[in-house]
Order: structure tokens, then C-alpha cells, then sequence
């Protein structure tokens, strides 16, 4: 899955260095009916100037592959790269990011989780890698329950 930024002035920014081992985690909702389980481990490359983001699947995803949990996970990492997110305003960013995502852990609850959880999950890694970068520091865990509805 590729994504090529539409180019501002600027063109799009290069991640400034790997980032590896970025965590989140969704709690399961106990007693409840919203189906907030997800967990992913990602690490993000550097690219070349002109190469269009990418994110590729190097894991065995657990229970087992779902295309529709896959997509939204890569939509939702794509979106947040692109600075587009429109969801939640105050998240955007405006600027694209190019980078390579590698994808190194998935797992998902064939009851508890739906395809809304890795849209969520995706753009949360993404920010966690850029604050990183930013901050120049190693990946902290994200542990949380994603909103289902802004």
C-alpha cells in the first residue's frame, strides 16, 4: 500500500531517522459492547527524497490475516503521514511526512474489535513516531482505549 502527498511549498518532509518499535495498545472494553481491542507494533524508515510513503505487513497477525483490519490500519497510518486527518482537527498536522512503515506486530479480537480501532491505532503510532523524532527519544508505550466516535 502506497500513498503519494499531494506537495505543499515545501514538498514533503523526510523522516529524520528510523524510529523502531513504536507500540499501541486498545484495551478490550470489559462488560461492554464497543469493540475496542487492537494491538500493533510498527517501525518507520526513512526515505528518499521523491518516494512515496509505503507500509508493508512483516508479521504473522494474530488470530489470524483480516484484509478489513489490515486496510484500515494502513489507511489510517497513510492519512495521519499525509497530514490530512480529518477527523480529528486538532490532530493535523498540514505537513506530509514521507516514510517506509514496517508493520511487525498486529493483533485483533474476532468480536472485540472493529475496522474504526486501526484507523486510530495507525494515526496514533504516527504521531508517537514523529513526537520521537522530535523530541529525539525511544518510543513509549501507548496504552488506551480508543474513542469509537469524536
Amino acid at each position: 500500500m502506497t500513498f503519494t502527498p499531494a506537495l505543499g511549498p515545501l514538498g514533503p518532509l523526510g523522516l529524520a531517522r528510523p524510529v523502531r518499535g513504536v507500540k499501541v495498545h486498545s484495551r478490550q472494553t470489559l462488560g461492554g459492547c464497543a469493540p475496542t481491542y487492537g494491538r500493533i507494533e510498527l517501525d518507520f524508515d526513512p526515505l528518499p527524497a521523491g518516494v512515496a510513503s509505503c507500509i508493508e505487513f512483516a508479521c504473522a497477525v494474530s488470530p489470524e490475516p483480516a484484509v478489513e483490519f489490515e486496510d484500515a490500519l494502513g489507511r489510517g497510518v497513510l492519512r495521519e503521514l499525509s497530514g490530512t486527518d480529518t477527523e480529528d482537527l486538532e490532530a493535523r498536522r498540514g505537513a506530509p511526512v514521507n516514510a517506509r512503515v514496517i508493520v511487525r506486530v498486529m493483533s485483533w479480537h474476532h468480536v472485540d474489535t472493529c475496522e474504526q480501532v486501526f484507523l486510530r491505532l495507525g494515526a496514533l503510532a504516527v504521531r508517537e513516531a514523529l513526537r520521537c523524532v522530535a523530541e529525539d527519544r525511544e518510543p513509549q508505550l501507548i496504552d488506551t482505549r480508543v474513542r469509537l466516535v469524536f
